[in-house]
Order: C-alpha cells, then structure tokens, then sequence
C-alpha cells in the first residue's frame, strides 16, 4: 500500500465513524421519521462530497459476465447490525424489482446515475409508479421501512454511491419484491457475498 493509500485509508476511517456517529445521534433524536430521514439524508450527502475518499481503485465493480453487476463493500456496521453503510459499486445495466426493505434506507450518489423508481402498492395487488429521482453526486433519495423502489443503471454507465440502511443488508429476511410476470409478492432474500471493507 502506497503512502497516499495508507493516508486516504485513515481519513476514510475517521470521516466514515464520524457520520456514522452523527447519523445514530439523529435517529435517537427524531426517530424513524420523514425528518428524521431527511437529516439523515443530508448528513449521509456531506459524506459523499469526499469523493476523493471513495475512489474507483478502493471500490473495483465486479468483472463483467457475473450475474448481479455490482460488489457491495461494507464499511461500517454495529455490533449489533445496525447503522449499515455500504459503497455499491457497479458496471453495466443493473435493475432490480420493486420491492421493500423493512428498515429506513438512505441511499447517496458519489459517481454515476442511478434512476431510483417509486412505487405505491394498488387495491388489486399491483404496483403503481408514483415517481422516480436520479441519484448522483448532490443527491439522495430516503426510505421508511415499508416504502418501496426499484433501481435501474443503464448498459454503458459505472456508478458508485452509498446505500444505508437501519440494519444490516444480510439480516433482512422479510424484504418483498413484486414479479410482474404474474403479479405475485415474492421473498427477496437477505443479500449475501458483501465484501468486508471496514477499516480496509
């Protein structure tokens, strides 16, 4: 590891703690809330700014050819799963359905379009499209626990960004996802094979 590494390393370590800190402090101030979600989206853009800590060299995407086009990195996570932030880093299309989370979800643009599509459940089961919001580098979009979106990156694009989340993306086992191939609710498994990058 170079000097300047080692040194982006350090100060990566120290500003990731320090947001981490502030955003636990919101939560326990205003709660689970639109406000509260709010200001935790402001502070979570603040970290963004630093780019510069954030590099595509520390945060590689996957090699192309692989299923799901993204590698998550985890950089902070409690002891006991909670206040998870990851960098997802991704090359190429990427779509998910639109589903839930169960827990808020804040996720904040470095590098890169991400079209973030909002959705309301319908009487018959269904999903309508209430709005949609491309996150990039200034902005962000915020979750409660039971709102849903679905996430499309086009073919050619290479997107870095920060997804948080009030619990850990591998202890979410209760997440819906809607199949519009025959309208049906389905189990979106809790995500696996994140990479291990606190500290790194």
């Amino acid at each position: 590891m170079t000097e300047n590494a080692a040194a982006r390393r350090d100060e990566r370590r120290r500003a990731v703690e320090a947001a981490v800190a502030d955003i636990r402090a919101i939560e326990r101030d205003s709660g689970v809330t639109p406000d509260g979600l709010a200001r935790i989206k402001r502070r979570l853009l603040e970290l963004a700014e630093r780019a510069d800590l954030f590099p595509a060299e520390d945060f590689p995407p996957p090699e192309a050819g692989v299923d799901f086009p993204a590698n998550i990195y985890r950089i902070a996570e409690d002891d006991d799963h909670r206040f998870a932030l990851y960098v997802q880093s991704s090359r190429g299309a990427l779509e998910t359905p639109a589903h839930n989370h169960t827990t808020w979800a804040v996720i904040a643009g470095i590098r890169g379009d991400e079209l973030n599509r909002f959705y309301e459940r319908t009487a018959d089961g269904g999903v309508a499209e209430t709005g949609r919001h491309v996150v990039r580098q200034g902005t962000a979009v915020a979750f409660l626990p039971d709102e849903l979106h679905s996430i499309h990156v086009e073919r050619d694009d290479r997107v870095i960004n920060f997804h948080m989340y009030g619990l850990a993306l591998d202890h979410l086992h209760a997440r819906d996802y809607y199949r519009a191939e025959d309208r049906s609710w389905r189990n979106f498994p809790a995500q696996q094979d994140i990479i291990e990058a606190r500290g790194a």
